[in-house]
């Protein structure tokens, strides 16, 4: 407890020059249970005028304490220890007209409290003292009231008993043993020495007393003198202690009034500004202005600006901070009652806007126009902006019915909208065959001799060159068309429904009572704004992605490769920079997201046809048509993105399409119809792709050219091992078997000869089966059978040929190497040599 003590005394009570006298663990307070630590503390003000008080300290998280409760010790009327005679930790304490009953830590820390509060009351307070009921309370003694200040604990630790030698005590003790001239081991005879020194000085010191008696009486009397003047100070001073303490009561008493006197004045202050308010809120409406209501004429201007004087006059009574007292008084009730009117204002005010949203869409709708420009929307908005401030005062005060009038402007203005966007993109539309069909019918000629030459007029003819004058031109008309109406829609509804005031408002209070507009504030304050102003624009315009939707289809069904020219100049329209808080950036988002779709419509279509080959029963295969078509494609794609800076997407199609080709190869040579063998279709078309490819010279598909050429070749193999077969068929069976039978019985190649299915004889044997002319004759066969399973005048037959001849000549060279190993020193050799081969080659590619 004495930490504790120490601690609240450091934190609370030294600054305020305050010392605690005694203090108790408060366990229950009148009988609940305390969740924090609770202590009832008796301090003492350290300064004159001197004040007893009782403090309950609550303990705090952090090992902290706080002040909750103060009182005076003049308003402590009892305190009662319930039981005297029987130790108990309960007492109980009546402060002013409360009770409180107070459960200690311990029967002791009870004790110390009510005696140290007895103690101070006996000593401050003796007149108006405290009852103290069921305690025996201890005997004080005359005290002087001198209140000892506690000194700090370094003070307090050098006050002790001992008191060390003086120099001058130590010289004279000193002095003392030389006189006697004595050693250590005659200290009994110093000692007597000094015994009988002191008896002498007692006989004098009793002669000296008896030789004063009469001074010491005459002592005796000053002293009784000094008692009777200091008992007559004491009553002075408790005379003038009780003068002081009923001073600083009547000094209390009168802090008491003023503190009342001052609560006093500001109620006054405070009723006087409620009824000034009061009283200018009532005088804002007038009789007049009601009457201004209640006659009011929506088609006059005058009479519109008056209405709306006096709806905001009734608003500002509306939204007067009355306190609730101010609401019963029977003037606001009156006035209350007189503005009934103003609900049968607003009903005329919506049947007014009403008609006038109807009536103002039907002028727009006779007006004439040209026919590819959407009618501007001036007269109306001219014409519903006197009423702006009348929907102002609406969307504030009467917030279901703005919504409503809104709705109905929606609807009507929708539908306006909706008309106007037919007649313009029907007009538009058809605008699109004028451009697109007159080249489409010089293309109509020949287009069913084959399946090349129908297949590429289909593409070719998107090479028209009106498409690139006429196409760039119909959509500027349609975005500066769609850009000026949105925009101005955008400033009316905005401007007319005032959408963005009570954001604004709201976003001015945060700001004036936070003392900080970030921009995190403002950022988001515009993001809410854009959302609702979207939306209602949303509402107003949602028939337009419609009409987009059908005029991108519209030009792409005329001719399918326009998507490319629409796709490059909303492109470059991207880059552009764009007000985001505009509804016309979402339109133009919408256009460019509806033109990406056709595009890829157009791509995923493209690939569709280079993929699917549709072969007739029986055919031979040679180059397929797509392959043609994908370079008329690029070449139409590459003069149409000359000048573009976003080639992303093209690259991204080249390289499906170039793909969608080598799988429609594939398909092609896989086709169980086809009479040409599929290595062959295989090697051609791939030869075929990676000469277009060289030709074009498209970066991005530089690596498809490289993979063309590797197929061709790799096919071009696999074709030359597949027909070339064993044109020595004996002499590879012989020699299979001589291989076969080295590795299984491990028999050296040298001795194999003395087997007798190997013996030189047999070889000889099977090589006679074999003469020259048998051998050329086999080539020729085999030349014109390449020569029919590849393309007329094809350029692969020659690469063909000399891959034959490579294969042919390493054959022989394999023979020979296997008759000089096995049979060495026999002289047996093939009756074809290489120089043979290499003529009968030669001979045949030269007859051909």
């Amino acid at each position: 407890m004495s930490a504790i003590r120490k601690i609240i005394q450091r934190q609370l009570f030294q600054k305020d020059d305050e010392r605690i006298q005694a203090i108790v663990n408060v366990s229950k307070l009148d009988g609940k249970k305390k969740k924090n630590q609770t202590l009832l503390c008796l301090a003492v003000t350290i300064e004159h005028p001197i004040a007893v008080r009782l403090y309950f300290v609550k303990g705090e998280k952090d090992d902290t304490f706080k002040k909750k409760d103060r009182f005076n010790l003049r308003e402590v009327r009892e305190i009662d220890g319930i039981n005297p005679k029987k130790p108990s930790p309960e007492f109980h304490i009546t402060i002013g007209d409360r009770q409180y009953v107070i459960l200690a830590g311990s029967a002791e820390e009870k004790d110390d409290f009510i005696r140290e509060l007895y103690k101070l009351s006996c000593q401050y307070l003796p007149v108006q003292m405290p009852d103290f009921c069921n305690f025996s309370l201890p005997q004080l003694e005359a005290e002087a009231s001198i209140i000892p200040i506690e000194l700090p604990e370094h003070d307090i630790a050098m006050q002790s008993d001992y008191q060390p030698v003086s120099q001058k005590e130590d010289a004279d003790f000193r002095k003392l043993i030389e006189k006697a001239n004595l050693t250590i081991g005659d200290a009994h005879l110093f000692a007597e020495m000094l015994t009988e020194q002191l008896q002498s000085l007692d006989g004098a010191n009793i002669n000296s007393m008896m030789d004063s008696e009469n001074s010491v009486n005459q002592l005796l009397s000053s002293i009784d003198a000094a008692l009777s003047g200091v008992e007559s100070v004491e009553k002075e001073l408790d005379r003038c202690d009780d003068i002081l303490a009923f001073v600083r009561n009547s000094i209390e008493l009168i802090e008491e009034k003023d503190s009342l006197s001052v609560v006093e004045r500001k109620n006054k202050q405070r009723l006087n500004d409620e009824v000034i308010t009061f009283v200018k809120s009532l005088e804002a409406v007038t009789d007049a202005h009601i009457e201004t209501l209640k006659q009011a004429n929506f088609s006059n201007p005058e009479s519109v600006q008056r209405c709306a004087d006096a709806a905001r006059a009734v608003a500002h009574f509306w939204h007067g901070r009355f306190s609730k007292p101010m609401l019963q008084m029977k003037a606001y009730q009156d006035r209350n009652d007189e503005l009934a009117a103003v609900d049968v204002f607003v009903d005329r005010l919506m049947s007014h806007l009403s008609a006038l949203f109807s009536n103002l869409n039907d002028l727009s709708l006779d007006h004439e126009w040209h026919e590819l420009c959407i009618p501007k929307q001036s007269q109306r908005f001219r014409a519903l902006s006197p009423l702006s401030d009348l929907i102002n005062w609406l969307k504030t005060n009467r917030p279901k019915a703005c919504s409503l009038v809104l709705q109905k402007y929606i609807d009507s203005t929708n539908l306006l909208y909706k008309r106007l966007f037919d007649n313009f993109f029907e007009t538009l539309i058809n605008k699109v065959p004028k451009a697109v069909g007159t080249e489409k019918k010089s293309k109509t000629s020949d287009s069913a001799n084959t399946s090349i030459r129908s297949d590429n007029q289909s593409f070719l003819s998107t090479s028209s060159e009106i498409d690139t004058e006429v196409l760039p031109q119909l959509i500027e008309t349609v975005l500066a068309e769609l850009s000026a109406v949105i925009d101005a829609e955008q400033k009316f509804v905005v401007r007319f429904f005032h959408i963005n005031s009570e954001l604004l408002a709201q976003f001015d209070t945060t700001s004036t009572g936070s003392g900080d507009s970030s921009s995190l504030g403002g950022r988001s304050m515009e993001k809410h704004m854009n959302e609702q102003v979207r939306h209602v624009m949303g509402n107003l315009f949602d028939s337009l992605n419609i009409h987009l939707d059908s005029f991108c289809r519209a030009i792409c069904r005329h001719n399918p490769s326009n998507v490319l020219l629409l796709f490059v100049i909303m492109s470059k329209k991207v880059l552009l920079p764009q007000d985001p808080s505009s509804y016309f950036s979402i339109t133009f988002g919408s256009l460019v997201v509806l033109i990406k779709r056709q595009f890829d419509a157009f791509i995923q279509m493209e690939c569709t046809q280079y993929s699917e080959v549709r072969i007739a029963k029986k055919t031979r295969i040679g180059i397929l048509p797509s392959i043609a078509r994908f370079a008329s494609f690029v070449r139409r794609a590459e003069n149409i993105f000359e000048n573009a800076e976003r080639r992303t997407d093209l690259e991204k199609a080249y390289f499906n399409l170039c793909r969608a080709v080598c799988d429609g190869i594939q398909k092609a040579a896989a086709n169980p119809y086809s009479k040409s063998p599929s290595s062959v279709v295989k090697f051609e078309n791939y030869h075929e792709l990676y000469l277009t490819l060289s030709e074009l010279k498209i970066a991005c598909l530089d690596q498809q050219r490289k993979d063309a050429k590797a197929l061709k070749e790799e096919h071009i193999d696999a074709y030359v091992k597949e027909f070339m077969g064993r044109p020595l068929k004996e002499i590879q069976t012989f020699f299979d078997n001589v291989n076969n039978f080295i590795e299984m019985r491990g028999i050296r190649p040298e001795e194999i000869s003395y087997q007798q299915q190997f013996s030189r004889i047999e070889l000889k044997k099977v090589i006679s089966q074999h003469p020259g002319k048998e051998v050329k004759k086999g080539l020729e066969q085999l030349y014109k059978k390449i020569e029919k399973n590849l393309v007329a005048n094809s350029s692969l037959l020659q690469v063909v040929w000399r891959d034959m001849q490579e294969q042919f000549i390493k054959q022989i060279a394999e023979y020979n190497k296997l008759i000089l190993t096995c049979y060495p020193g026999s002289k047996i050799e093939l009756e074809v040599s290489t120089d043979n081969v290499l003529q009968f080659f030669s001979e045949i590619a030269q007859q051909h």
